[in-house]
């Protein structure tokens, strides 16, 4: 017995059932309460029809890796999507044998390709809805540079920026939607959402997560910026600023997308939504553990290392160099002493040269918001 998950070769040629006796011998799954495996097994006597025998066997030892790792993981079946399999490669990657030895390439891309073979069958049988095939693929070919990152630096590790000029903060929002949104407009529109609230709010990435749908406001006309309530560190309160045009983005991501999730998952298990603005597929509110996936991804694509709180250092450094308004930065960005405010962010913004007002500064990035959307 290991961990919970054993493999047993099952001889069915004694069948009384024709089909059934063609299969031979098929490697079978069993729980450590000897319960049968049902999709695993399936998949195996499935595969058992073009597979040699030494075939099989090298299938099923790379499936019943898998399944440990999601027995260990408390992870079902059904509720598998791509960033659960991102997880398992990253699993493998940093998995270390007891004499402190990491696995070897080989090893690592075998059991990624069998997990994914046998996550594409899982999902064409209705096992995993919430998996897309494209995005499968394109965590697997993810394997090797996550492996490299990992196991075999061949260069020093670049520092995350703490800082983004304008350009490369736009081009680091779009990468948000692109390396995650390519076939779901949906994702793609919030994912985008999300790093633009941060870019324009200075909001943290724990606040995103957890900013609830209730606070969002409703646009005041009047104004430029609406003010809305955000709870920050040791459950303080403070105001922020949104954007209209952000602002009216967000109403329209709730409204139409956040809706659509909320309609199907209502049929089925009524109490699982997150009352979070934010929220996955499956209803759950994003964790910060994801979207820092989700920025690694993104600096990947643009070569642009950076992690969420860059975008906040962003967000302050402008609104001084734009504003000259220490005190009123101060408070947007929770800070109890006006010299944290000092610290973080006049030196940068003095040797920043960036001739604009910060208005035109958001009205730049809702103009290339909307170039995303289009």
């Amino acid at each position: 017995m290991v961990h919970g998950v054993r493999c047993i070769e099952v001889d069915f040629s004694e069948s009384k059932v024709e089909r059934v006796k063609r299969l031979r011998v098929v490697p079978q799954f069993f729980s450590e309460e000897a319960t049968l495996l049902k999709a695993a097994n399936r998949y195996m006597r499935t595969k058992s029809r073009s597979l040699s025998p030494k075939s099989l066997r090298t299938e099923a030892e790379h499936l019943k890796e898998f399944l440990i790792w999601l027995f260990l993981n408390e992870i079902i079946l059904d509720d598998i999507d791509e960033d659960s399999f991102d997880n398992y490669i990253e699993a493998l990657c940093m998995y270390e044998k007891s004499n402190g030895d990491g696995l070897s390439w080989n090893t690592v891309n075998a059991r990624t390709a069998g997990a994914y073979r046998f996550l594409i069958w899982a999902s064409s049988s209705d096992y995993c809805s919430y998996l897309k095939p494209d995005d499968a693929r394109l965590v697997a070919n993810s394997a090797k540079g996550i492996y490299k990152s990992r196991r075999h630096l061949s260069r020093q590790i670049k520092e995350p920026v703490k800082f983004l000029l304008m350009d490369d903060a736009l081009n680091f929002i779009s990468a948000l939607g692109v390396i995650s949104g390519r076939n779901s407009p949906q994702v793609k529109h919030r994912n985008v959402l999300v790093g633009a609230l941060m870019l324009q709010t200075g909001m943290r990435i724990s606040e995103v997560c957890n900013f609830p749908l209730s606070d969002l406001p409703e646009v005041q006309e009047r104004l430029k910026l609406t003010p809305a309530r955000c709870v920050g560190k040791g459950g303080k309160a403070r105001v922020i600023l949104i954007p209209n045009e952000l602002l009216l983005k967000l109403w329209e991501y709730t409204d139409i997308d956040r809706e659509n999730i909320c309609e199907t998952i209502r049929k089925f298990s009524p109490d699982t939504v997150s009352p979070s603005l934010f929220i996955s597929n499956k209803g759950s509110k994003l964790t910060p553990n994801w979207i820092q996936k989700l920025f690694r991804k993104a600096g990947q694509h643009t070569e642009i290392i950076a992690h969420p709180h860059s975008l906040r250092h962003t967000f302050g450094t402008y609104h001084y160099l734009l504003n000259r308004d220490l005190q009123g930065l101060s408070k947007l960005m929770g800070h109890e002493n006006v010299q944290t405010t000092h610290k973080f962010y006049v030196d940068t913004a003095t040797k920043v040269s960036y001739a604009s007002t910060f208005s035109e500064w958001n009205s730049r990035i809702d103009a290339h918001l909307g170039e995303i959307y289009d």
